[in-house]
Parts: structure tokens; C-alpha cells; sequence
């Protein structure tokens, strides 16, 4: 099959300097696109760079709204156009729900909703001008689960899936795409903000725990979720899972009593390995 090209593509990634984020750099790359990077890490950025052909770095703290809005307009005073925008970055914060301080909701809901917010309304003038365009939002699936010592960044995930779709509605027949992506759980070396200690990949697992329970966190690779970015920019959808078995989860997560099986034996791997009471003092 003839890989899918990019060409003459214009692609503003957020959150590229590891996992998600760099994969899909450098497929995006590799496809043919002319891509621009952000992050804070922006060494991490100019490195990446090195290796790709055509590319724009730019340091950006989305946690601060106006620099989300202005790496758009570099994108566009480089470029001359913005094609399609990948709001990707995400604050990750790990503590027990009952500690979790309106700070670290705060935190999580400027980058991972107000930041891609801010973002696609810059882009959306662009992108209007030019005759089109593609928003992919990456949600996260762990919402309608409720994963255990994540509370700020699902409760921030269901914020954005409910942006998305309402721009999904509102929006349509204006000739920009909307798509929200849910990739589960990825293996990846960025580390969250964790007030538990250091957090393994595999935090939320225990070896006796059920089939269902294994295969719905069971990390998939960024590359694995950088192939399908390029194919969703190819073909787009209004929502797309990484697997079959992520959509499925997703769809069972709406059974109360599968829902919380998992999440409890989630909870209970974490509590375990963290030798954490049932409740913080």
C-alpha cells in the first residue's frame, strides 16, 4: 500500500518534545508535511528538528492562554496557512482525590481544555480564509472509566471531549473537520506531576487482575498512535479509537458494574504498590 502523503501540509503539534507528541512529529514528517513543534522543553524541540526536513519550534507554556493563542500566529507568520492544528499536550497530575487542591484542577484545566480552546479559536479565522482545515483534539477515554489518582486530568479530558463535540455540532458545513482522538493507555516517557512517588508504567496494574482489566491497560506505543494520526489527517473521522479494544472499553464503560470492577481493581493495584490507606488522613 502506498504510504499516505502530507504534502504541502501545514501541522502545529502541541506537547512534541516525547511520547505522542514527537512520534507523530516525526510520521508527520516522514508523510511529507511541514510540521511545527510546541512545548516548554525546547531543547528537546531543536533536537527533534535536526532530524526532519521541514519544521518550526516553538517554546510555549500552555498553561498561560495567550501563548497558546500566539504559537498560532507563528504558525502562520512562518507558514503562511495553518492546515491542521493537534491539540495534544496534557497536564498530568497523580494524588488522592480527597487531596487534590482547586490548584491542580486549575492547572489541569488550562492545558488540557483552555489551551486547545484558545488555540482552535485562533486557528479557526486561518483556517476559514484558506477554504478548510482539521482540529484533532486527543481526549482521553480514562474519563468515562474514572481512573483512580488521576481526578485532574479526567475531569479535564471530559471537559475537552465535551468542547469537541459541541464545536462538532456548531460548527458544521464551515469546511473545517473536527476529530477527537482517544488513544488509551500509552507507554511513554513522560513523567507525571506525581505527589505519590515515582509512578511506573505499570502503576495501575497487578498481575492476577482479570483479562478485561489486562487488556484495558495494556500501553500501546506513541508510534502505534502516530500511524493513526496520519491516517485520521488522510481520512477524517469524528471520533477514532487507537484499537478495538479501546473502543470497546469505552463502550462498556457506560455498564456501572463494569465500570467499576476495573477502576476498583485499578485502585487497588495503586494502593498496593503505594502502600496507601483506603482514605488520606
Amino acid at each position: 500500500m502506498k504510504p499516505l502523503s502530507l504534502q504541502n501540509k501545514v501541522i502545529l503539534i502541541t506537547g512534541a518534545s516525547s511520547g505522542i507528541g514527537a512520534a507523530a512529529a516525526r510520521a508527520f514528517d516522514a508523510a511529507g508535511a511541514t510540521v511545527a513543534m510546541a512545548s516548554r522543553r525546547k531543547e528537546k524541540l531543536e533536537d527533534l528538528a535536526r532530524s526532519m526536513t521541514s519544521s518550526l519550534v516553538i517554546a510555549v507554556d500552555l498553561g498561560d492562554e495567550s501563548q497558546a493563542r500566539d504559537m498560532v500566529l507563528q504558525v502562520v507568520a512562518r507558514f503562511g496557512r495553518i492546515d491542521v492544528l493537534v491539540n495534544n499536550a496534557a497536564s498530568i497530575i497523580v494524588d488522592q482525590s480527597e487531596v487534590v487542591t482547586s490548584d491542580d484542577l486549575l492547572r489541569a484545566f488550562r492545558t488540557n481544555l483552555i489551551a486547545p480552546v484558545a488555540a482552535t479559536q485562533e486557528a479557526l479565522g486561518f483556517m476559514r480564509k484558506q477554504g478548510g482545515g482539521h482540529i484533532i483534539n486527543v481526549g482521553s477515554p480514562g474519563f468515562m472509566m474514572g481512573i483512580p489518582f488521576y481526578a485532574p486530568y479526567v475531569c479535564s479530558k471530559a471537559a475537552l471531549t465535551a468542547w469537541t463535540r459541541t464545536i462538532q455540532a456548531e460548527w458544521y458545513g464551515n469546511g473545517i473537520r473536527i476529530s477527537e482522538y482517544f488513544p488509551g493507555y500509552i507507554k511513554t516517557d513522560s513523567l507525571p506531576d506525581s505527589r505519590l512517588g515515582h509512578i511506573d508504567q505499570d502503576f495501575l496494574m497487578m498481575p492476577d487482575q482479570n483479562f478485561i482489566a489486562a487488556a484495558f491497560t495494556k500501553p500501546k506505543t506513541p508510534e502505534h498512535v502516530a500511524r493513526q494520526l496520519v491516517k485520521l489527517i488522510g481520512k477524517p473521522q469524528n471520533l477514532a479509537y487507537s484499537d478495538f479494544g479501546v473502543k470497546i472499553g469505552a463502550y462498556l464503560s457506560n455498564i456501572s458494574s463494569f465500570r467499576l470492577a476495573i477502576a476498583r481493581q485499578m485502585a487497588k493495584a495503586a494502593r498496593k504498590k503505594k502502600n496507601l490507606p483506603v482514605f488520606s488522613k
